[in-house]
């Protein structure tokens, strides 16, 4: 599985959250997350969307989907949305390419890069997906692609 470190710079996103679970007692918010997303992505006409996850690889997490904006813009979080900064700070980024029910599959697999690799998650920074707009309506086709950004020391 092929990667590429990149720095990103300091971002602000806003959108709407909600906490999810793995393990015996499954909550898994990201699909709804996604749907009620869509037509708030859709009214400021981007071109990407981030799914941001903190912590990273963990069972207990809390998921954001919404879009990045230039700076605190507190006219763009209506009722019900989160808003929130990050610093710059180093990632490695993984491509997903198929259906989005392999997406689970894809983890699995860059993390035993990841592992392998030696990487190290840098505590307090969220995990990112990133879906190109263009990709909308793909999602169960082997045209569907993202990106998988993990934050490293």
């Amino acid at each position: 599985m092929k990667f590429k470190e990149i720095i990103k710079d300091s971002f602000v996103i806003v959108g709407y959250s909600a906490a999810g679970k793995w393990g015996s007692d499954v909550v898994y918010p990201i699909p709804e997350l996604w749907v009620k997303s869509s037509e708030f992505i859709s009214r400021y006409n981007v071109d990407k969307v981030l799914g941001v996850c903190l912590p990273p690889r963990s069972n207990d997490y809390f998921y954001t989907c919404g879009i990045e904006i230039e700076s605190v813009a507190y006219e763009k979080v209506e009722k019900g949305m989160t808003l929130h900064t990050f610093p710059q700070q180093k990632y490695v980024v993984f491509n997903h390419i198929g259906p989005s029910t392999e997406i689970p599959n894809t983890y699995g697999e860059l993390w035993k890069v990841f592992d392998r690799e030696g990487y190290t998650i840098k505590e307090g920074m969220p995990e990112i997906e990133i879906v190109q707009t263009n990709m909308f309506g793909k999602e169960e086709t082997f045209e569907y692609e993202m990106e998988i950004w993990i934050p490293v020391l």
